[in-house]
């Protein structure tokens, strides 16, 4: 994946995410009949540009990741679940939620010509689509390991249980749930903030501590997620997928049983990129160079011809 369209993907469902738990806080506090500053209208209105924000957000997320040459996935794949080659039932999750918001944007397109118990139930929904999105993020974000999304996935958690627990209360106090959400927020922002003893862990972290990031890390290590493409019978065989946060690209040039001739490179999201070659090659793995830097791999081709395994990149002179 190129940096644009990773930072789009990444920053589009993300925010996705925070304008659909912030639409499902004010609809249950809606529903509980909560003391509200605002005219009940007004909050209304805002409720429902929230949830049309939240489609505009997840079209944008989807078209990233149709834009994706590194782990290409089909208009197929994105709309009917659990049939992408990576991360099947993550992704699914995704494809379910998105699936499930549009029957509840339809369902209010036609709110007028359905009968309104019919419309409260498929409004009902709403929150089996935030729970999906919850998983969908926590089990196939590429930031789903880092602290600050943690932080940030749990604020969202904290903030949707809260408003669910005044719901069912005799009375509900809205700057007490309004007071935990901004202390919860600040204790994410500390957390994203904070560096991190691992630099080069993920590319993401040596953003933060290289700001004129346009190079490639001293040293690097990142899980693997890939797929093997390229017909049995074909002379060219390629490893295309991610490592990390990194974008990752063998290709073996086969003749007569021979590796006659390689390439291997390293696209990070910062902006830098490495290229090289493969110098040893086996089953359970490979060696090679990538610029200036050795990379040693280690991974596990399954019957569907998916990589799984662990990629380490060190400078040569470090």
């Amino acid at each position: 994946m190129t940096a644009l369209t990773w930072y789009v993907a990444r920053s589009a469902g993300i925010v996705a995410y925070l304008l659909m738990s912030t639409s499902v806080v004010i609809g249950v506090l809606m529903s509980a009949r909560a003391r509200l500053s605002w005219p009940r209208f007004a909050v209304q209105e805002v409720h429902r540009f929230l949830a049309i924000l939240t489609g505009v957000f997840i079209g944008l997320h989807g078209a990233a990741l149709l834009a994706d040459k590194v782990m290409p996935i089909s208009i197929v794949q994105l709309l009917v679940p659990f049939e992408s080659s990576y991360r099947p039932f993550a992704v699914g999750l995704g494809v379910t939620s998105a699936l499930l918001l549009a029957a509840v944007a339809l369902s209010n397109l036609l709110r007028k010509k359905i009968p309104f118990r019919l419309w409260r139930r498929i409004h009902y929904l709403t929150l089996a689509i935030w729970v999906t999105a919850t998983a969908h993020g926590l089990l196939s974000g590429t930031d789903r390991r880092d602290v600050w999304f943690i932080a940030l996935v749990g604020a969202a958690v904290c903030t949707v249980g809260f408003s669910f627990l005044g719901r069912f209360a005799r009375t509900v106090s809205v700057g007490a749930i309004g007071g935990v959400a901004a202390t919860a927020a600040a204790a994410v922002l500390a957390l994203a903030f904070t560096p991190q003893p691992t630099p080069g862990h993920h590319a993401t972290t040596l953003a933060a501590a290289r700001p004129v990031a346009a190079t490639v890390p001293v040293s690097y290590t990142g899980a693997i997620r890939a797929q093997v493409q390229g017909a049995d019978n074909s002379p060219v065989l390629s490893v295309v997928g991610y490592a990390g946060t990194a974008g990752l690209r063998v290709d073996l040039l086969v003749a007569s049983g021979q590796v006659e001739s390689t390439s291997l490179a390293l696209n990070f999201p910062t902006g830098g990129s490495c290229r090289g070659t493969v110098t040893q090659v086996a089953a359970t793995g490979l060696t090679g160079s990538c610029g200036s830097h050795t990379v040693n791999i280690s991974w596990l081709i399954a019957s569907d011809r998916t990589v799984t395994g662990d990629l380490a990149l060190s400078s040569r002179g470090a």
